[in-house]
């Protein structure tokens, strides 16, 4: 069995219930997929499915369940890209630009998703990955 444990300090927020900004949204948006891909890059090696992630959400107060996997939505979709870059999509704009679609592997069944939080008073996420091989 490996099991890999990173922590971020990422702040996420419940994306349901959310009257902010779209640029706003936009850049906490790319803020958490960047830590994501660089700490996945960094701690990550070897990570074969199937496999278990776990997120734990680090926060002042606790969310309920389904704000909970709401704000870690975007956490999710880049993990399972790191997992299965293959399954990653991409287009060409109109100004003929390639462009990636996230958030088409983290439907795949080989991936077991589990939620938790934690109360602290500062902000961040906490990813535990298993795989049996």
């Amino acid at each position: 069995m490996r099991s890999i444990t990173f922590e971020m300090p990422i702040k996420t927020v419940s994306e349901a219930n959310c009257s902010e900004h779209w640029t706003k949204k936009a850049t906490r948006h790319k803020r958490q997929q960047w830590f994501c891909k660089l700490f996945f890059e960094r701690y990550v090696k070897n990570i074969y499915l199937p496999c278990v992630v776990s997120m734990t959400r680090i926060g002042p107060r606790i969310l309920d369940d389904d704000n909970l996997r709401f704000s870690l939505k975007w956490v999710r979709d880049e993990i399972s890209e790191c997992l299965i870059p293959e399954k990653r999509s991409t287009y060409l704009d109109k100004n003929g630009k390639l462009r990636h679609i996230k958030g088409r592997a983290d439907d795949d069944p080989r991936i077991i998703w589990q939620y938790y939080q934690e109360k602290n008073k500062n902000y961040g996420v906490r990813i535990d990955i298993c795989s049996d091989s």
